[in-house]
């Protein structure tokens, strides 16, 4: 008779027709992003007029969910490592459903980061483990073009769950969360039917993830950098970007809806904010696409000029959104900030990725992810409480000031050709 344990590693599909891993992943993919997109894209609208928070609040609010997922991606990680990829997985979109259901249904600051430490919880269930399902079941090979099919569908996702998503906010501005969370929710329902586990095995106990591992993986990270100068400045410049993110992430909305006596009276405000919004995602799609075609990601420095370029653009385009006298300067502000930052992040993992070789680069990734998360639980409450007390004006100013040392240490590698791969064992 199998154990407890044996069960929980190698879970029985519940009764129903189980569905191909591959197209199962790619299939999750516009479910997620669909599901993401509607319960979201009136978020910092229903934050600021539906539940009247504070500036330091709505950062707050960020903040748990920031710590969340800094807190739980070791414990999650275990769960993926010794009990099962699919469990974890499921677990996941179960949670991130609740969280979104707990923000909708009371518009209250305990509701709302609540609902965000949860939301954070269960992204780090699913956070390497859904990657982790697919290649086991299908095997590396198979896995590897499925990936980028996974970006796009999750991009037109994206895009239909906005436009339902603005239009349940016309009729009811939470009601976006509840539908949100309701469909998380199924889905992690669904998966339970036709989600498949074959090819799971324990991780050696070497690869298993403990408490220690955050440490080591800093470790590691460190050790890398020392013999590759480029790695401190990504650790740095992520620790920036993350600090700096947190404030315009939390008060975009609050900025526009209150430093202005409201948004335009042309049409309903959940409406025009969700256009907002689907205005931003757009436009956000288009200069990522514009920039890779006009960038050598063959050649670091070509990669380094983009990021000093992208930089220096996010500086600007901050600093005009938080001084703008009138509400049509601050929305092209906030706009040309969410595109550009569009184009700031994957050129900033490819900058980073060329020449590390391949047993270092998992670990360099991992760092700075740390390193970005670090940045956002530090940065996030200083943000808000300069918010509280010069206004929220100067808080978006100071963290696109922030971002000039980045700019700083891109420009000191603007020539650097970084090919040959490091050797850990040097």
């Amino acid at each position: 008779m199998p154990s407890t344990v044996s069960c929980l590693r190698r879970p029985t599909v519940l009764p129903g027709r189980p569905v191909d891993p591959a197209r199962l992943y790619v299939r999750l993919a516009g479910l997620g992003g669909f599901a993401n997109a509607a319960g979201l894209v009136l978020y910092a609208y229903y934050v600021v007029r539906v539940a009247h928070l504070s500036p330091l609040e709505l950062v707050l609010a960020g903040t748990a969910l920031e710590a969340a997922a800094f807190l739980f991606e070791i414990p999650t990680g275990v769960v993926a490592d010794l009990a099962s990829r699919r469990l974890s997985v499921i677990l996941g979109y179960m949670l991130v459903g609740a969280g979104f259901l707990l923000m909708g249904a009371a518009p209250e600051f305990w509701a709302i980061a609540g609902g965000q430490f949860v939301w954070g919880i269960g992204f780090t269930f699913i956070s390497g483990a859904r990657e982790a399902w697919l290649a086991d079941e299908v095997g590396d090979d198979v896995a590897g073009p499925l990936y980028p099919a996974f970006a796009r569908r999750r991009q037109v996702g994206s895009l239909l769950g906005g436009f339902v998503g603005v239009g349940i906010g016309w009729w009811w501005a939470a009601g976006t969360l509840l539908a949100g969370g309701v469909l998380y929710a199924l889905a992690g329902v669904y998966l339970l039917f036709a989600m498949t586990e074959h090819g799971f095995t324990l991780a050696a106990r070497e690869d298993r993830a403990t408490w220690r591992t955050p440490f080591v993986q800093a470790g590691a990270g460190l050790h890398v950098a020392r013999s590759r100068p480029v790695v401190i400045t990504a650790l740095l410049t992520t620790l920036l970007m993350g600090g700096s993110s947190e404030s315009f992430d939390r008060l975009w909305g609050f900025h526009l809806i209150n430093s202005f006596n409201g948004l335009p009276d042309v049409m309903p405000e959940a409406l025009f904010f969700g256009l907002v919004q689907l205005v931003a995602q757009l436009g956000s799609i288009a200069a990522l696409r514009i920039a890779q075609s006009r960038t050598d990601f063959n050649s670091s420095s070509s990669v380094a000029i983009g990021l000093i370029g992208s930089n220096l653009a996010i500086i600007v385009t901050m600093v005009l959104f938080s001084a703008a006298p009138m509400f049509a300067i601050a929305l092209v502000g906030a706009w040309a900030t969410f595109w550009v930052r569009a184009v700031e992040e994957p050129f900033a993992t490819a900058w980073v990725n060329r020449g590390l070789a391949s047993q270092t680069r998992a670990t360099v990734l991992s760092t700075m992810g740390q390193s970005n998360a670090l940045g956002q639980i530090v940065g996030g409450p200083l943000f808000g409480l300069l918010a509280a007390a010069a206004g929220v004006r100067a808080s978006i100013a100071v963290a696109a000031l922030v971002l000039i040392p980045a700019v700083a240490l891109y420009w000191r590698h603007r020539s650097v050709e970084s090919n040959d791969p490091v050797d850990l064992a040097t």
